[in-house]
């Protein structure tokens, strides 16, 4: 088993900062996509950086917009502009004909006492993100952030059977109710991508890989046990050297 291993980059710091380093070091990347960046740059600047990778060989995914955003909102304008965010970046992240999308579904606690009116919401959404997808040919996965146990996504993945699983471990700890091992052992057979980042157990810290609780060992040994397609591996770090001691760390495990 060796799977693919990217660093994510935000990609006004991949243009402005990192892309002579990603290049020199054949650095596989997941582009983070923000409102800034999609406002900022124009799709001429996109093709110039996509044209780079694919000249030298690089592989990508990339992660769509999410900050304020939720295509399940109660609020019919809020859903409305989260789709118009979610698909500008469809548009703008295709010149790299990225491995996969990755999205968070903007569930939030406050939505706990309608849940059912935020799920009918947001598969209506979902519908529209995932048509588009496939229209460009790519791949789109459901990443885990505040939702409280796997069994509340898996009527997502039921009515979406192209929709693969982006597993954020860390994110499980410290938002959800159940562990790291359990989600992995309820929707493992979606799973496309896993979010490599560690913490103390209580807040989102996106350390190194070593630093932290999360159970990235038995997360990896079942993964061998549990051998199916190619699962990307993705270094989330907020720091250089976090980032470089995540690769090392997953370098040296496969």
């Amino acid at each position: 088993m060796k799977p693919l291993i990217l660093v994510s980059i935000p990609f006004e710091l991949l243009k402005e900062r990192y892309l002579k380093i990603v290049l020199e070091n054949s650095v596989n990347v997941e582009i983070s996509l923000k409102a800034e960046a999609l406002d900022s740059f124009s799709k001429k600047d996109f093709k110039k950086i996509a044209k780079l990778f694919k000249s030298n060989g690089l592989k990508t995914t990339a992660h769509l917009p999410f900050f304020d955003l939720s295509i399940g909102a109660l609020d019919p304008w809020i859903r409305k502009v989260s789709l118009k965010r979610i698909l500008l970046a469809l548009e703008r992240v295709k010149f790299f004909e990225p491995l996969n999308l990755v999205l968070h579904s903007g569930y939030y606690l406050e939505h706990y006492e309608r849940r059912e009116d935020w799920l009918k919401f947001f598969i209506e959404g979902l519908s529209q993100i995932l048509e588009t997808s496939q229209k460009l040919g790519l791949t789109l996965s459901l990443e885990n952030v505040f939702e409280p146990e796997p069994e509340f996504l898996k009527p997502v993945f039921e009515t979406f059977p192209s929709l693969f699983w982006c597993f954020d471990p860390a994110h499980a700890r410290v938002f959800s109710e159940r562990d790291e091992l359990y989600w992995l052992n309820i929707l493992h057979p979606h799973l496309k991508e896993i979010h490599c980042h560690d913490n103390s157990g209580k807040v989102d810290e996106h350390l190194a890989l070593g630093k932290g609780i999360i159970k990235f060992a038995e997360i990896f040994n079942f993964l061998r046990n549990n051998p199916g397609s190619e699962i990307l591996l993705t270094v989330e770090a907020h720091n250089e050297k976090d980032a470089q001691l995540s690769w090392k760390y997953l370098n040296e495990i496969f």
